[in-house]
């Protein structure tokens, strides 16, 4: 993997963040952006070993090809539960295809191809991209506040007839499974590593506080009747009397839809050639993989409390095993 910079390293896993919230279900408050946020910061503090671990100049292929493995297969299942979440959301967003099998599989190897091109490319060409994609996103967001500000009812943010706050720290910290890629990309980053995942964390705590309480403020009214606050309320934000901003929107989600499987895919094909002797077609079995995956998903949102304790160990799998083996080693 070429090298990438800081905000690139940052925009490709905000871009990805961005998605899964478009995709989030079920009731949202003000004590879910809370839940969240507390969530960002467990996941900071659960990925300081590894963080640590680079800035003493190690990589991820110090910890040995079981660490390398492991993260392997949890890209791969995270993965499959983007595949599902897109599924998900299809009609949501209006996307025209058959809900069953044939459909699904049409969307995905369309998606597929477009991942195999993109992450042939490299790191460092997928990071330039995902940079000026995030603009296009940072607009869209934009435009989706002025009109939550300007239209909404500010009473919506004392509505607080939802999840528990262990709850939605659960479902927070469960819905961020781009943290494998992350383990892996940071060490591709140029710059200090503490300074770049405190880059990322904080943009990302930024962003979700931004995102879940705009989708409270516009979907406040309406939301025990919508599966889908976020992109209802990204749908509805019309700021502009005679300029509707659907087709604008849908252009925002298909294209973190396929960044953010293409970071996976990326992710995957390298850990794969690390562990693997195979040369060829690596991105396009990866896919494979994570569709199927999404199969077993049922193109539905899973953030059960067995999701964050996968979270938990990817973040600390590697540098553990690193500790174990370099105590091996030393006797």
């Amino acid at each position: 993997m070429n090298q990438i910079n800081k905000a690139q390293f940052i925009s490709l896993l905000l871009i990805e963040d961005l998605f899964v919230m478009f995709c989030l279900t079920e009731t949202i408050t003000v004590i879910t952006a809370i839940g969240f946020v507390c969530g960002i910061i467990l996941q900071f503090i659960l990925s300081l070993p590894v963080i640590r671990l680079y800035s003493k100049g190690k990589s991820l292929k110090d910890c040995g090809k079981t660490a390398e493995i492991v993260i392997l297969a949890y890209i791969v299942m995270w993965g499959g539960m983007l595949f599902s979440m897109l599924w998900n959301a299809g009609d949501i967003i209006y996307i025209p295809y058959d809900s069953g099998f044939s459909g699904k599989f049409m969307v995905s190897a369309i998606i597929g191809i477009l991942c195999v091109y993109i992450s042939s490319s490299g790191i460092k060409a997928l990071g330039r991209s995902a940079f000026i994609a995030s603009i296009l996103g940072v607009i869209c967001l934009l435009i989706v506040i002025v009109s939550a500000l300007i239209q909404s009812d500010m009473r919506n943010l004392t509505e607080t007839k939802g999840k528990s706050f262990l709850i939605e720290l659960n479902r927070g910290f469960a819905l961020s499974g781009g943290l494998g890629s992350f383990i892996l990309i940071l060490g591709f980053t140029k710059g200090n590593p503490l300074r770049n995942a405190v880059g990322y964390f904080a943009g990302k705590i930024i962003l979700t506080t931004v995102v879940i309480l705009t989708g409270v403020l516009v979907s406040g009214g309406i939301m025990d009747i919508t599966d889908f606050p976020i992109a209802t309320a990204a749908q509805l934000s019309q700021p502009f009397p005679v300029q509707r901003i659907d087709s604008l929107f849908l252009i925002v989600f298909s294209v973190s839809a396929v960044y953010s499987i293409a970071i996976q895919a990326t992710s995957a094909d390298y850990l794969l050639d690390e562990v693997s002797p195979m040369k060829k077609y690596r991105s396009t079995l990866m896919l494979i993989a994570m569709v199927i995956t999404g199969f077993i998903f049922g193109g539905k949102i899973h953030y059960g409390i067995g999701f964050s304790i996968a979270v938990a160990g990817v973040l600390l799998f590697a540098p553990v095993s690193y500790f174990i083996k370099r105590k091996l080693k030393n006797g």
